[in-house]
Order: C-alpha cells, then structure tokens, then sequence
C-alpha cells in the first residue's frame, strides 16, 4: 500500500461520519473499527475488491456511466468542458453528477486556480479502481457463456480460493492450473462441491440455474435477503467454489449478472440440484402421477352434465360457484398439482376453453348451451378425441378469437406449439428429466442465447417464457402425456405419451386376473396389469370410489346407464370383464347389467325448435318433399308433425308460399 496513493489521501481528509456513509453506498452494513484511520485502511481495501466495486458500478445511471467510462477511456482524465462537450448537457448539470462519483469515491477533482470557470476544473479516476472497471461489452451474448476452463485460464494456481480447493478436495500444492482444472471439472468434483453448499447457498445457486444458468444481481440479492440470508456472505462462497461467476459489462448502464460455467450447467443436466427442504415443509407423499384418459373422458362428462342440468352464468359473466362445485364431483379428478399454485383450478375452467375451440358450446342468455355435432363428438373413439384436443389446442393460439371470458384459458392459458415441442424434445432425449432442467435448458436456448436479447428486459421476458414453459408442461400432464415422480418432479412420457409423440404401441389387452370383482359390486383393478384402455372403460361405466396403489371402483345403476349416455357400448364393458377378472361373471349380475341398459329412461326437451303442423297428412307429405335433407327438420313426430329448427322457420316459409299453402305463423 503506498502513502502516496490519491485514494488513500482522499479517504484521510474524511471524517468518521463522513466514512460511514461512504460504507453505506459501498453496501457495507457498518465499519468494523471505531479508530478513523483503520476505518480509512479498510475501505481502501474494500475499494480493490471486485465483489463490492460492482455493486456500486450497478447503481450507476445511464448518465453517470458515459460520464465515468468517458474518464476511464481518455486515460483516467477529463476536463468538466471536455465531458460537457462529450455528453452535450451544460457543465452545471454534469457537475452534479460528477459530485454523486466523488461521494461513491470512484473519481476526486483538481481545481484550475488559474481561471474564474470551473471548466478547467479535472476529474481523476482513482487509478486502483479505474483498472478493476470492467468496459467490454457483451457482443454476441458471450459474457452469458462463461467456461471454468478459460476463467481458471487467466488465474495462478495461488489465486485459487482455498473453499474451492477443499470442497473438490484437491491437492494443496498445485502443480498447473490444468490439473485442478481436471479435478474440479469432474463430476465427482462437481459432485463434492455442490455437496459442500449450504442451504441457502444451494437454494441460490438453484435460482440462477432456473433462470437459464444466468441472473441479475438484484434478482439474486433480493432473494438471498428475503430468505433472511447474508446477500454478502451467500454469493461470494458461490464465487469462490467457481460455481457462479460475477460477471459485469457495460449496456448503456453497468449490467452485473451472475452466470453458471457451461461444465456445472452440463452437470446438472443429468444430476438436477434440487432445492433444500425448509423445516416444517409438509412434503407430498412419493409417488407416480399420471392422468391417463381422464381429461378427455371428463369432457364427455361436462357435455353430459349440461345436456341433464345445463349450466347458469352469474351477472359477471362466470359460471356461478354452486355449478363448479357440483360439476367437479361429478369429473374424475385428474392430478394438476404439478404445480401447487394452480392445484386450485376447477376442471370446468379448463373443459370450457376446449369444447369451445371445438365449435361444441355457446352463450344463451343467462346459460351455456351446447351446439354442432355433440352426438358426433360423444361417439367418438376415445383416442381420437385425444387427438382432436390435443390438435385444437396447438392451433389454438393461431386464431384470432375473442371468446366470452368463460370459455377463455385465463387461469392456464394455452401453450406455445414452438415450446411445447421443446419440452417433448428434452423428455425424449433425456428419458427422465428433471422439471428444473427443462426450465433451464428452454430459457437458456430461447431467451438468453437469443440475438435479440437485452438484459433491461430480462425480467418481464422471463416471467412470459416461464408462464409459456409452465402451460406446456401443465396441458402434457393433464392430457395424460407425462407421468410425473413426487415429491421432486422428475418428468417421463408415459405409456400413452409414447404412444401419441413416438408412435408406439398401446395394447388394449388386460391380463385375466387384473380385476376382481367383489360380490358387493366393488372392482378392484390393478393399474399394472390392465391396459390404459381398459381403466377407461371402469372410469366410464363404473364409480371411482378411490386410487392408492390400486384403483376402487363401484358398479351401480346411475354410473353404468351414463357410461352409455357417454357413447360407449355396454357390449364392450361386459366383454372387458369377462376377460379381465379370473372368476366367471356371475349370473346376476349379467342380468342386472342387461337390465340397466335395456330402455334408457331419457327425457328429450329441445329449446332451439318450432312445431310445424298441417290439418292433414298430404300436405305435410308435400311439404317435406321440399325441406327433408336440408337440416331443416330435426324429427318428425307424428304424420301431421314436425320440429324444425327455429333458425331455419323463414325457409318453411319461402317452401310454403311457392307450393300455395297458407301460413298461420303463431308467436
């Protein structure tokens, strides 16, 4: 340290108060010393280090940041006219500025006694500081690809911190950089070092890598102090490990970033970090989720449910809460908690959206009404409705519809086709993927590493892509396409994913013996020996009472008879259970089935038609000599009576005055 440093001097002529204020804008909490002149020696040293010289640097203005960097680049000195000139503000203004750099001690002034204007007056930049000041830019995004090759490259082997040594345990005395290089790059270093982390430097370090491996300071700082850690202790023992590197370069401000080496990042592609357990967590129980056909058989279900007790909108425009509540005890209840803060979506707010993209409901005063083809729909095949939904929802977004609120995807909206097809990538290549990583990697590659992308945007463009990322991974779980592991959320296709993205086979077949049916009417089905098709058919005829291991199913009259409102054949059902269970089904209740689904007991009220009569049966018989097969008549109920619908009343009209009858229109 010498005595004639510029620095040193301007720091003696402070007084105490005056160094603590300093201290604060340098981000210190308080000086360790009550002696002024060990005060001033401290922060000298503070002053050198990297770590807290750009934490002031991030607080710099736009302004201030030409003002300094113009001193740094004309060797550290500059005139007050000459950066007036260089900025084009008047002296008086830049001077200003100039007074909030002398007070975050980064430049001091010389007067020009000589002439009455200040003009003359030179700013220094103090010569320890202006040669830590990084001025690069970030061209090509290459300060977001950080190798711990190249970053260890530029250092000696005893500028190695000693906490990286000793987590990777490498050798003491160091031969070459080279060499703690290949022990700190291995896994089993990395390994070693992620194990030596603490809680919160874990939790940290797994922010940053969600983010794409890099992330703002002030995110990170933010975080660090409201999980009530040390921001200044938490983020240099990551720097200190290599598992973060302080990065900083000028973009019109100073932007400080902290960026995760590509070898960590490779690393964690196949061994996730997963975040620490907070005491008291309640942890969800370990096990396999997957939806299976739920979402598609419940959009039956709600078509069904409103074709028997339709639906009312409340004054706001929304389906009334009474109508949510009774609808989802009526659908099966897929798994959505994938992620817990959409866990609290009714089903319905999910349904509505898709049957509405399918052209199958509508809004009729105060209640929402079903239309089209919904017979058509309701016989399909289960796994062509798959297909239909899954296709409506990817080109969901490319059509430009304003539907009312209440068939709008608000609460999970639809997802991005370019995304989607992104994360069904990273599943495939990767077999079992963690949920993190996939967060990661899709960040990484569409935002971070886009040419495009600026870091003044980093926020709001990294909540769009995570609500873009967190939609596909919702609707690939609720169709049934990703199994998922809890608690940690590792990510499979499932049979049927496999089936659906990589054109495998799905086997109808169900070994005999996969159920067993109980005299009480419970099935028992084991989800390992029946077919996906064959747990479909028991959620479609039959009661699901509960899941743990094995499903517990209940057979009664109400559930068999929907199953077939539902379009399925009751034929199909029995010849599932026959071959399924290992004993003979009993007589009874072939009967009882036979029974049940004799003569469906079905009222049929339509709204949406008129009653045509005639006095006699040879002028209907003219008359639907001109409209039958025009979809104008919905059913002819008597020789002298039809409905037609009501949409569709002027063209009975226009037939009947060109075949000379008389109209009696009553309303």
């Amino acid at each position: 340290m010498s005595s004639d440093s510029v620095l040193l001097q301007e720091l003696d002529k402070l007084e105490l108060n005056d160094l603590k204020k300093v201290a604060t804008l340098w981000n210190l909490s308080k000086l360790p010393y009550k002696e002024k002149n060990k005060n001033g020696i401290y922060l000298y040293e503070i002053f050198q280090d990297e770590f807290y010289l750009k934490g002031v640097l991030e607080k710099l203005t736009q302004l201030q940041v030409t003002i300094y960097t113009s001193i740094l680049k004309n060797k550290n000195v500059l005139t007050l006219g000459e950066i007036s000139r260089k900025v084009n503000i008047p002296p008086i203004n830049v001077e200003m500025e100039l007074n909030l750099l002398r007070k975050y001690q980064l430049v001091y002034q010389r007067k020009n006694r000589e002439r009455l204007t200040n003009n003359l007056d030179k700013y220094h930049a103090f010569e320890e500081i202006a040669d830590l000041v990084p001025l690069d830019q970030n061209l090509k995004g290459e300060k977001y690809k950080i190798s711990l090759e190249k970053y260890l490259d530029r250092k000696k082997t005893t500028e190695i911190p000693d906490e990286w040594k000793a987590a990777v345990k490498a050798p003491k005395q160091l031969d070459t950089i080279k060499k703690f290089y290949s022990i700190a790059a291995s896994e089993e270093g990395i390994d070693l070092n992620l194990q030596s982390l603490g809680d919160l430097e874990r939790d940290a370090l797994v922010r940053i890598y969600l983010s794409g491996g890099v992330s703002e300071a002030e995110d990170v700082r933010s975080y660090v102090v409201t999980s009530r850690g040390k921001y200044e202790q938490v983020v240099p023992a990551l720097i200190a490990k290599g598992l973060i590197v302080d990065v900083c370069f000028v973009d019109e401000k100073f932007v400080r970033v902290f960026a995760i080496p590509d070898e960590i990042l490779k690393y964690v592609q196949t061994h996730p970090i997963l975040p620490s357990i907070k005491k008291g967590t309640k942890q969800r129980t370990e096990k396999l989720a997957s939806n299976d056909l739920d979402f598609f058989l419940n959009t039956k279900k709600l078509i069904s449910y409103i074709s028997r007790k339709g639906l009312v909108l409340a004054k706001s425009g929304k389906v009334k809460q009474a109508d949510h509540k009774r609808t989802e005890q009526e659908l099966l209840n897929p798994d959505i908690g994938i992620f817990p803060e959409k866990s609290q979506i009714y089903q319905m707010e999910l349904i509505l959206p898709v049957l509405k993209l399918l052209n199958l409901v509508d809004i009729k005063g105060e209640n929402i009404v079903l239309k089209g083809d919904v017979n058509g729909f309701i016989e399909k095949d289960i796994f062509e409705i798959m297909k239909l939904v899954v296709h409506e929802v990817n080109e969901a977004r490319m059509k430009r519809v304003i539907p009312a609120e209440v068939f709008t995807a608000t609460e999970m909206p639809f997802y991005d086709k370019l995304i989607l097809d992104k994360c069904v990538s990273l599943i495939i290549k990767a077999k079992r993927i963690h949920l993190s990583v996939i967060f990661s990697n899709i960040i990484r590659e569409h935002m971070i590493l886009s040419p495009g992308f600026r870091t003044k945007n980093f926020q709001s463009d990294l909540a769009e892509l995570r609500k873009e990322i967190m939609s596909g991974i919702f609707y690939l779980h609720l169709f049934g396409l990703l199994e998922i592991e809890y608690p940690n959320r590792f990510l499979t296709l499932s049979k049927l994913g496999e089936y659906f993205f990589q054109t495998g086979e799905l086997s109808h077949k169900t070994e005999k013996g996969g159920i067993t049916i109980n005299p009480d009417f419970t099935i028992i089905a084991f989800p390992d020996r029946v077919s996906i098709h064959g747990l479909h058919l028991l959620k479609a005829f039959t009661e699901l009472k509960d899941y743990d291991r094995v499903y517990t199913f209940v057979l009664t009259k109400e559930a068999f008879q929907l199953g077939i409102l539902l379009g399925y054949k009751p034929i199909e059902f029995i010849d599932f259970l026959k071959s399924s269970s290992k004993a003979d089904l009993a007589q009874n209740l072939l009967f009882l089935l036979e029974d049940w689904g004799g003569n469906l007991p079905v009222v049929d009220i339509t709204e949406d038609c008129v009653l045509v009569r005639t006095k006699d049966q040879n002028t209907m018989e003219l008359l639907l000599g001109q409209i039958k097969g025009k979809k104008i008549v919905l059913d002819e109920i008597g020789p002298t009576a039809v409905l037609v619908d009501k949409n569709r009343v002027q063209d009975v009209i226009t037939v009947s005055e060109k075949l000379n009858l008389i109209v009696n229109l009553i309303r």
